[in-house]
């Protein structure tokens, strides 16, 4: 099983290669440069959360049963991180919204548009 894992996040990583190849040729350059991109940091922690993205879903898919060989691994470590994003952003549209943290401009967290008018002495 573990090598299933280590597949999937080889497959990750491959990923993850090609979005930061096809986001260099974009900007013709490096992107994660500072100051006009966020930085190698930023870039580092993106890598290791998708690898093991990566890892982790093909590791519970290999428990399972259901990948039987190491390219259907390799492929699924590659699509994990970017179904999960995907995943992630319906599971944030079906919440409901929060009308009060819109409101919350001093940080507060009562969602009164800012002000002390409602605290008590």
């Amino acid at each position: 099983m573990w090598e299933y894992a280590l597949w999937g996040l080889l497959g990750a990583a491959a990923n993850r290669a090609l979005v930061f190849l096809e986001a260099n040729r974009r900007v013709k350059g490096v992107a994660w440069r500072f100051p006009e991109g966020p930085g190698g940091g930023y870039f580092l922690v993106a890598c290791l959360l998708h690898c093991g993205i990566g890892a982790a879903l093909t590791s519970a898919a290999a428990a399972t049963g259901v990948i039987a060989t190491p390219l259907i691994a390799l492929g699924l470590g590659a699509t994990a991180p970017t179904a999960m994003a995907k995943v992630g952003r319906y599971a944030l549209a079906a919440l409901p919204a929060d009308d009060d943290y819109d409101n919350d401009v001093d940080g507060s967290g009562r969602g009164n548009g800012g002000g002390n008018q409602d605290v008590v002495p």
